[in-house]
């Protein structure tokens, strides 16, 4: 069974691959080939898991790596990680919709769980939505330029000249790309719905057969306290807390949710381990 799990969330990062990859310009994306970003983001992705930094551990090692190794500047590959965890982020909302929807509909949960999801989701959607909007109208290169013209701005004025440069390359994509900021949402939708199938199968080999309405219940729960819990690392203890209370709220065992906690983390151990694997690959082989 772990072994189908694994399979199924390497099929998962594969396609949020793709989505990172429509973040980049076509001249861009030419410089590398899609195994070499999987790569690169299985890295990237392993230091965002082990540090308590949420995505601002692994980002930098990926843009390192881009510039190191496919001859991408910083510059290119923070814009692109930008773009692709916001739609990374869109995708999610997207993904709960329906799943806060289900769980509104559920006769099981109950009211103060249901209302406690609900503000969540209106939460999270609302700073997303501003994080899309901070993007599109440039706002970070504004405060730069006010910053710069303070007496304290002048002693990092090329740090926020970069800061410039940086959201002038993202407001940019998102006037000249459209299209590819559409599809790499849809890719990144697609990875949500695999993840649905990881949960089916672990909850079969566990002896249970889930509706679809219940695996997207308890998914969109799960990446709800996920998300919450960014600045933990590997969300240790936020993870089993959560299971056990989704799992208790829908009438199931909650050792069952402890259980697919401990599933779930042995397989993110392993892709840590496979993520540092191909970093010190790396390392031992330059451009």
């Amino acid at each position: 069974g772990l072994v189908i799990i694994l399979f199924i969330y390497g099929s998962v990062t594969w396609v949020d691959t793709i989505a990172w990859k429509k973040c980049f310009k076509l001249e861009e994306a030419r410089q590398f080939r899609l195994w070499d970003l999987w790569c690169i983001r299985t890295v990237g992705e392993a230091y965002n898991t082990i540090t308590p930094l949420g995505t601002l551990g692994g980002e930098p090692v990926k843009s390192q790596l881009l510039k190191e190794r496919h001859g991408l500047s910083l510059k290119q590959g923070m814009v692109s990680q930008v773009i692709a965890r916001t739609t990374f982020l869109i995708a999610l909302i997207l993904f709960f919709i329906p799943g806060i929807f289900f769980t509104l509909r559920s006769s099981i949960v109950s009211e103060k769980m249901q209302l406690t999801c609900l503000i969540g989701m209106a939460v999270f959607s609302t700073l997303i939505l501003l994080f899309l909007i901070f993007q599109v109208t440039g706002t970070l290169g504004i405060l730069a330029e006010w910053i710069s013209k303070l007496p304290l701005g002048g002693g990092i004025t090329v740090f926020l000249d970069k800061l410039k440069l940086i959201d002038q390359g993202i407001s940019l994509y998102y006037r000249q790309y459209t299209s590819r900021v559409v599809v790499s949402i849809l890719y990144a939708f697609l990875g949500w719905i695999i993840g649905l199938a990881e949960l089916y199968v672990t909850l079969y080999f566990l002896g249970y057969k889930l509706s679809l309405i219940d695996l997207w219940v308890i998914e969109a729960l799960t990446q709800l306290v996920r998300n919450g819990s960014f600045f933990i690392p590997l969300g240790i203890g936020a993870l089993e807390g959560g299971f056990l209370l989704i799992f208790t709220a829908m009438g199931m065992p909650g050792t069952l949710g402890i259980t697919v906690s401990f599933v779930r983390r042995i397989k993110e151990l392993l892709w840590v381990g496979i993520g540092l694997g191909i970093g010190w690959g790396l390392s031992f082989h330059p451009t």
